[in-house]
This record gives C-alpha cells, sequence and structure tokens, in this order.
C-alpha cells in the first residue's frame, strides 16, 4: 500500500518576494511585448515567459535590447524603463485570491525583497495590501551587507519571525530565488511560470501553478 505524505505543519509563511503576490511579472512582460512589436520583432506570448521570467527589470530591458538586429535610440532603455514604471503605478494590483489568502491567514508571514523597503512598502499599499505587512515582517537585501540571492535573507526572516527554519514555508516564484533553502531547512513551494515547473520539482519544491492553492496544501487557514 503507498504511502500517503503528510503536509508538512507550518507555523510561519515567508514570500520570496512581493511580486508572488502582485501581477508585476504580467505587467512587464505586456511593455517588453509591445515594444518589441514596435521594433517588429514579434514574440510569441510562451518565448516572452520563457524569456523575461524570473529576471528584473533591468535585466528584462538589456535582454530585450539584444533581442532586435537592428540599432535602436540611445534613450531606449531610458524611455522603457519610464514606460514600465508608468504601466506598474496604473495596473499594479494583487493576483486572484491573494487579498482573500491573507485574510484567511492564522499563521504569521512575511514578505523578502531585493528591492528597497520604499519601493516594496509603495507597491503593497498602491495594491491595498500593506495593512497585512507590519514595518518588521518586511525584509529586503537592501539592508544587509550580502546581496546576493542566498539563504541569509531567509535566516534572517525567520529569526525575527521567531522560528526555526524547519517551523517555515518559503514561497518562491524563482529557482534563483529558492537557492539553498531546502539545505537550510525550510518547507519549500514554488509558483511555477510554467516552464520552470520541473526544475521546480527536481529541487525539491512543491510546486504550485497559481499562489491561491496556498492553502490547499498546508493548514494556514
Amino acid at each position: 500500500m503507498k504511502e500517503e505524505k503528510v503536509a508538512p505543519v507550518i507555523a510561519c509563511i515567508i514570500f520570496n518576494s512581493d511580486a508572488i503576490l502582485l501581477n508585476t511579472e504580467t505587467i512587464i512582460i505586456s511593455v517588453l511585448l509591445d515594444k518589441a512589436e514596435e521594433y517588429g520583432l514579434n514574440i510569441e506570448l510562451d518565448d516572452a515567459v520563457w524569456l523575461f521570467s524570473e529576471k528584473g527589470i533591468e535585466q528584462n530591458i538589456i535582454q530585450l535590447k539584444n533581442l532586435f538586429d537592428i540599432s535602436v535610440p540611445d534613450d531606449f532603455e531610458e524611455e522603457l524603463r519610464k514606460k514600465i514604471y508608468e504601466e506598474l503605478r496604473h495596473g499594479l494590483d494583487a493576483k486572484e485570491g491573494v487579498r482573500e489568502m491573507l485574510e484567511m491567514m492564522k499563521v504569521p508571514f512575511c514578505v523578502l525583497s531585493n528591492t528597497p523597503r520604499e519601493e516594496i512598502e509603495f507597491n503593497l499599499r498602491l495594491t491595498n495590501l500593506l495593512h497585512f505587512f507590519k514595518p518588521e515582517e518586511i525584509f529586503t537585501t537592501c539592508e544587509m551587507e550580502n546581496q546576493d540571492p542566498n539563504a541569509e535573507l531567509y535566516l534572517k526572516a525567520a529569526k525575527k519571525m521567531g522560528y526555526k527554519p524547519e517551523q517555515c514555508a518559503v514561497i518562491a516564484d524563482s529557482i534563483i530565488g529558492a537557492k539553498n533553502v531546502l539545505e537550510e531547512g525550510f518547507t519549500l513551494y514554488g509558483l511555477t511560470n510554467g516552464f520552470n515547473e520541473k526544475e521546480m520539482a527536481e529541487m525539491g519544491a512543491v510546486v504550485l501553478e497559481e499562489i491561491k492553492e496556498l492553502s490547499n496544501f498546508l493548514k494556514i487557514a
């Protein structure tokens, strides 16, 4: 008889970026696709997700620029950057089910990011999610000496929240963002973009297709 896996008892949730909760990536990819088309480059949506997921805005701007066979204006990067932030300002919102999930949470949770605290708080305030997070429940690599993607920030967050790694679940949306957390004893849940599902599973993550599925896997609500 096959033994049924029992979901771990989790006492604390660590979201590895505010983008896990928001539609940030959808907006950025949409702007990049529009800009590519403007310069005569047609990129299929699936290809765009593969090309531009798991990267920051600056990386994606350079990535798109390098795809062109033609010269682009000197202000190409600056104008594209402005357009991305303009669209984020007007279209940023919580992903489907996120607000309801946070309202139902019965365990403590926090959010990590590699962007400045002011930017995280601005995004969360813009999407009416900031009231879910106290200042001490927002952690950023910008306030640490070592800003490389490793487990240091996760360990700091767990300790500040009052829990050991094995009591915490990390919710990550990228392979890079999830690196090393399993070795430290965290339980890992990976939010897939459709292309990294196999890598996440092989790494040892429980794979989620949508963030709202989280409450189905864990006793968190």
